[in-house]
């Protein structure tokens, strides 16, 4: 699979969530956010399978975990077509945070996030 419908998706709903307010703006804001930062590491997930991990050396954080239940939840919320593009999108970073839940932690810090 090819990263950039991965990445228009999870741009679209970055977009729909917009001014929503709450944990789920907040998930998909800052999951987008942090793949478009690694979005190297993040392309060699999608196309080649290739795990990431944690090199920042921060360890994850409350902020970090809610985030990612949050958009586990959302993927598990669309679950019923995993060939739909919204699935693919969440499952795929859903997974990668996981993988990298401690950089995504420093990514928060970094970015001033308070969750």
């Amino acid at each position: 699979m090819k990263v950039e419908p991965v990445l228009a998706k999870l741009n679209g709903l970055r977009k729909d969530t917009q001014g929503e307010g709450g944990i789920e703006e907040q998930a998909i804001y800052h999951g987008f956010c942090f793949i478009s930062y690694e979005v190297g590491t993040f392309t060699g997930f999608v196309e080649g399978g290739a795990i990431p991990s944690d090199r920042k050396g921060t360890g994850a954080g409350p902020g970090a975990r809610k985030l990612l239940k949050a958009l586990e939840e959302l993927c598990e919320d669309v679950s019923d077509d995993e060939a739909d593009m919204e699935f693919i999108a969440l499952d795929k970073a859903a997974a990668f945070i996981a993988a990298a839940l401690g950089d995504f932690q420093h990514y928060l810090d970094e970015a001033g996030a308070d969750i």
